[in-house]
């Protein structure tokens, strides 16, 4: 069971932070309200996603083992419910409060009644929250806790002003001076620094230009859903709006109810300015269904505050929704007397063409059968001409086919002819050599000269430079036929690792190798014979030119054969 419910948990916030993240910050107002609106429809499946971690906190706390660890379960649960049921968080913060009292931690107790001030404040108890408020030793708080308590004490005396009524009361005088005691302490460091500087800034002369980039990277690098997620896209609205931005205060007021509906927020303040916002642009609908929203979610919170600052414009808008609501009725009224007298005519139309389609009936019946012994011929003429058109696409293949052959054959006879000459050569050239070393041997063996044959026997320089003649001709003869060898099989390669041969050399062992290749000679062990080196440097040379080809391995010997248009022989 536990197993489903996190599988179900995965699922649904798999599902909905990529509706929201997909967007990228980067979409306009509309946008965002389009999304607000697929959300809402699924505000049971939030709630739910909600319940299961709160069902696994619990499942947790039922495992503590000392009062640390409840403490910890306790503060946890009190913070998922603290703006989503206001009743049961505070049942959480009151066992908080016991176990603080019973193990005499002042620490403890500081953390807890500032959270249950916190409650306080957000469900309209403002007087209940500012004797909580009291109770604390403001002198004895750590620096942590004092940030809290200045920003409860801004927090309280917000709602105060705002239950008050007017811009200049004496709670929002109040309300500036702790902004101002929260900001001495506050470091650009703390998570809730741009949240406070904002406050700090918004309807004062004060300027900070880095605010707004700061907050937009926060949000874009944050992953849309918690609730300090919705409070900085709620304060990048207000700052947009400060500025005169309109667009972008809507877009970031949607955004920010966004945030607060997946996270199935009921303490929702960015819905209610959202409704303001719509209303003012004569946007009816939306208005309405949000404004309606957020007081359903104030009610069941509850929040008190919240209901009497909403009642002050739900009237407004609700009037204007059931005014727009009349015109549409009357506006239905007339197009339905429209509607029927387009009917009247539209019955004699087709009265008309009915009678009409009966006449032409008759012609047409005469003209399909026309038609009908026109296609059959023309079917027919069709056919024939597909046939011919086959058997001509056939012969061109067939012509294109013997063409290949005879093109193939031409270039193998021509490099066998060329080669039979040069093979000829060599080894009239090599019988003309070695008579010369026997006569030479014969004379130096009759005036008993052995020490010279024994050093004309055992050198190597006479073979090195035959072979070397050998690869000058050979190199010579078959760049003769394939000028473009080099140019084409380096196109096969990676640029950085093509062959080029040292100076005063036409082809190289890696390019002789893959000459004979080209010649269709692919054997290892024959190129070894022919080039008069191992089969294991053959494999070696092959292997380490195929490893830098820009095509398969597998197809690179193949390719290699296609290369280099051969040298036609003059007519």
């Amino acid at each position: 069971m536990i197993l489903k419910k996190l599988l179900l948990l995965l699922l649904l916030t798999t599902l909905f932070r990529s509706i929201v993240v997909a967007q990228d910050l980067k979409g306009d107002a509309s946008d965002y309200i389009h999304i607000l609106d697929s959300l809402l429809t699924r505000q049971k499946d939030f709630q739910r996603q909600k319940l299961l971690k709160i069902g696994e906190i619990m499942e947790k706390k039922k495992h503590a083992s000392s009062d640390f660890d409840r403490f910890l379960s306790n503060g946890l649960l009190a913070e998922e419910y603290a703006t989503f049921r206001a009743d049961s968080a505070l049942k959480y913060i009151d066992l908080n409060l016991d176990i603080a009292n019973r193990n005499g931690n002042s620490e403890w107790k500081a953390r807890t009644l500032l959270s249950k001030s916190n409650l306080l404040t957000g469900t309209g108890l403002l007087s209940e929250a500012s004797q909580i408020m009291s109770r604390i030793n403001r002198e004895s708080l750590p620096d942590d806790l004092l940030t809290e308590y200045f920003g409860e004490m801004i927090y309280l005396y917000s709602h105060l002003g705002n239950y008050a009524g007017g811009d200049g009361n004496r709670y929002y005088i109040k309300e500036r001076a702790y902004k101002d005691s929260i900001m001495a302490t506050l470091t650009p460091d703390h998570p809730d620094y741009l949240w406070y500087k904002g406050w700090d800034v918004l309807g004062t002369d004060k300027t900070d230009d880095s605010l707004i980039p700061s907050l937009e990277k926060r949000l874009a690098e944050s992953g849309l859903n918690t609730r300090r997620d919705a409070k900085e896209a709620y304060m990048l609205s207000k700052l947009y709006e400060w500025k005169g931005d309109k667009e972008n205060s809507k877009k970031y007021m949607a955004l920010s109810s966004i945030v607060d509906v997946k996270t199935a927020n009921a303490e929702i303040a960015s819905m209610e300015d959202l409704a303001k916002i719509l209303f003012a642009e004569n946007d009816i609908d939306h208005a309405y269904s949000y404004i309606n929203y957020s007081l359903d979610q104030a009610r069941s919170f509850p929040n008190r505050v919240r209901i009497l600052s909403i009642t002050k414009t739900i009237g407004s808008i609700n009037l204007a929704y059931q005014e727009r609501n009349k015109k549409q009725e009357q506006r239905i009224r007339l197009f339905l007397v429209v509607v029927c007298l387009l009917a009247v005519i539209l019955f004699a139309t087709v009265t008309i063409i009915i009678v009409q389609n009966r006449r032409l009936k008759k012609q047409r019946t005469n003209l399909d059968e026309a038609n009908k012994s026109l296609s059959k011929n023309l079917s027919e003429l069709s056919e024939a001409q597909r046939q011919l058109a086959e058997a001509n696409a056939k012969l061109k293949d067939l012509n294109n086919d013997l063409q290949t052959k005879n093109d193939e054959l031409n270039e193998a006879n021509y490099v066998k002819e060329e080669y039979i000459g040069y093979v000829f050569t060599i080894c009239s050239n090599y019988i003309r050599k070695l008579e010369d070393f026997r006569k030479s041997i014969h004379v130096k063996a009759v005036t008993r000269k052995f020490k010279e044959i024994e050093q004309a026997t055992s050198s190597h320089d006479f073979t090195k430079e035959e072979l070397k003649d050998f690869y000058h001709s050979f190199d010579t003869i078959f760049l003769h036929i394939y000028p473009d060898f080099v140019k084409d099989f380096n196109s096969l390669l990676q640029e950085d690792k093509r062959i080029i041969p040292k100076d005063g050399e036409l082809l190289n062992t890696e390019l002789r190798i893959y000459a004979l290749v080209r010649l269709g000679i692919t054997d290892s062990v024959k190129i070894a014979d022919f080039l008069h080196c191992s089969p294991q440097t053959v494999y070696n040379n092959r292997f380490k030119v195929r490893n830098k080809a820009i095509i398969p391995k597998e197809k690179f010997a193949e390719t290699v054969r296609t290369l280099g248009k051969f040298m036609e022989r003059p007519s």
